[in-house]
């Protein structure tokens, strides 16, 4: 462990020394001491290095004395101590005006002080910090490794981690919300998110917790008068979240450190034991759900026992939630890692509301049971759009290149109907696509018809045959056909309102009525008729919903 300047001023042999320059710089460490009579190559020189010379030869040389205020000016050194008496009578302006500009001390020492002397006085204060180092960060293990096991929990962790440091504690987990926090001392308020205010300045640390955790590498910054220091929480080369610590920068210690470094290692091991337990709920969770979802629930009071052992309550209203990730492929983020970050976030949000819930993890996905309060249908709807919204939100402010569609299956009653929700959910995301106005939140109700059109064609009934009689003509011009299809299509979602339709495809009115007389004449109907168009209206939904799930390209 190195000590400051002051210290070092402070030893017996030191008595005789006199601080010419750098008041400034005593608070520098000194990492080692180097003894140079003749000082020929300034870049050997190491950061941190106390440096003891004669001066040989700054006299005689305007070049050696302007390497060496160069050397001054470099702020490698902790700080320099010269001899007067053998080479130099006193100690040049120039040095001391260059030693106050860096705020490097510049010690003068007379000759009748030895070297060794001096050298091994600082070196065994140097030795002797560095074995009580090793004596307190033994201990600050110890202590730290006792409460994990003991099965104290991150809680006590951070707690006594502040009381080590005399620092506030707040530790993040990976989606950088806060777990755990211990003020001390300061004037500490926790703003939106990631936000801090410390003694009235407001700061975010979302993007320096992102690059800490990315790089694996620990970053230090000042604010005010406070010393911060963010470490990433890393097992198996992967990050857990981070531990930022926060002190005043002259109280900041080297020990400090070091503590948080063995507290990183104990938090790791914390989050581990976590992601075991949860990751056995999960499975059970999964499986459950699975027997759920492919309707193999046979037993209707072993299904509700079953619930109640995983901690929810199937007897209630509730409904399936499906989550899919639209991952940005031109992105190079860790996209393995995304549909864990999901469920955490799903949970993070979910357990601040209270909320039961059960959930499946697959691949780009996350299949959601939860229990919806209400008195009405309605009431029950808007309680699933508010935390599908909810979930959104948190999602994309940490995630924006990776966004979500979420698909909302109907509430239900009971168990028997659970599998028809699920379904139901699956399919407001996979047939989003089809709705004039795609929203990243899709409740099955909103796809109106098309819950109908699934149900022809899964009883056997065409729907190929049922959309091209009717498009067939706007269709065999694929450019020409795409635009009057589209118009169409826009025309019949807006109630024949010209204005607004024209409006929506940015075109002239006098445009839209020209396509839609081409409309009329390719297809012999016409569009004042509400058969005609009930009929058109049919055909476009049936093509929209055969080109989504794939059958036409």
């Amino acid at each position: 462990m190195a000590i400051s300047i002051q210290e070092a001023m402070a030893l017996p042999i030191m008595k005789e020394t006199r601080l010419v320059a750098g008041q400034d710089g005593l608070s520098n460490l000194i990492k080692w001491v180097t003894i140079v009579e003749v000082l020929e190559d300034i870049n050997r020189l190491q950061e941190g290095e106390f440096l003891i010379t004669t001066g040989f030869g700054l006299l005689e040389s305007n070049d050696k004395k302007e390497k060496f205020i160069q050397l001054l000016g470099q702020k490698k050194l902790s700080g320099v101590a010269m001899y007067t008496g053998f080479y130099l009578p006193e100690i040049p302006d120039s040095l001391i005006t260059a030693a106050n500009e860096h705020n490097l001390p510049l010690i003068e020492i007379s000759t009748d002080i030895n070297f060794s002397k001096i050298t091994k006085a600082i070196l065994e204060q140097i030795i002797n910090n560095q074995m009580q180092l090793l004596e307190d960060s033994l201990s600050i293990h110890k202590e730290l490794t006792r409460l994990v096991l003991e099965n104290k929990g991150a809680k006590e962790i951070t707690t006594t981690l502040a009381n080590l440091t005399d620092a506030a504690i707040i530790v993040y987990n990976d989606i950088q919300t806060i777990e755990n926090i211990v003020t001390k001392n300061i004037t500490l308020n926790i703003l939106a998110k990631t936000g801090l205010n410390i003694d009235g300045e407001e700061f975010n640390l979302k993007d320096k917790l992102e690059s800490s955790s990315k790089s694996r590498i620990p970053s230090h910054f000042h604010t005010l008068n406070y010393h911060v220091s963010i470490y990433p929480i890393i097992a198996n080369n992967q990050s857990y979240g981070s531990i930022v610590a926060i002190k005043r920068s002259d109280m900041w210690r080297e020990m400090d450190d070091i503590a948080i470094e063995h507290a990183g290692t104990v938090f790791a091991i914390e989050a581990l034991r976590k992601v075991a337990i949860e990751e056995t709920r999960l499975r059970l969770q999964g499986n459950f759900l699975d027997e759920i979802i492919d309707d193999h629930i046979t037993n209707k009071a072993y299904a509700l026992e079953q619930g109640k052992k995983l901690g929810y309550d199937l007897s209630s209203s509730q409904a399936f939630f499906y989550l899919y990730i639209q991952k940005n492929k031109s992105e190079s983020s860790e996209h393995h890692s995304l549909e864990s970050k999901l469920f955490q976030t799903v949970n993070e949000v979910l357990k601040n509301k209270n909320q039961a819930y059960m959930g499946r993890a697959k691949l780009d996905s996350l299949m959601l049971l939860v229990n919806i309060v209400g008195e009405t249908d309605q009431e029950k709807e808007q309680n699933c759009y508010w935390l599908a919204k909810e979930i959104n939100k948190q999602w994309l402010y940490f995630f924006p290149k990776d966004p979500l569609i979420i698909g909302i299956g109907r509430c239900y009653d009971g168990i028997s109907m659970l599998s028809q929700s699920a379904k139901e959910a699956q399919l407001a995301v996979s047939l989003s696509g089809v709705l004039i106005k795609p929203n990243t939140i899709v409740h099955y109700k909103e796809l109106g018809t098309y819950h109908l059109l699934i149900n022809m064609k899964e009883a056997g009934i065409d729907l190929e045959k049922l959309y091209s009689d009717t498009l067939d003509p706007l269709l065999k011009h694929a450019r020409q056909g795409t635009d009057l299809l589209e118009t169409l299509d826009v025309y019949l979602y807006n109630n024949q309102n010209i204005q607004i339709t024209a409006g929506e495809l940015f075109i002239h009115r006098h445009t839209l009525k020209y396509r839609l007389n081409q409309i009329e004449t390719k297809t012999g109907l016409q569009l004042k008729s509400a058969d005609d168009r009930m009929q058109i209206q049919l055909a476009i939904m049936a093509y929209k919903l055969l080109t989504q799930i794939g059958e036409i390209h």
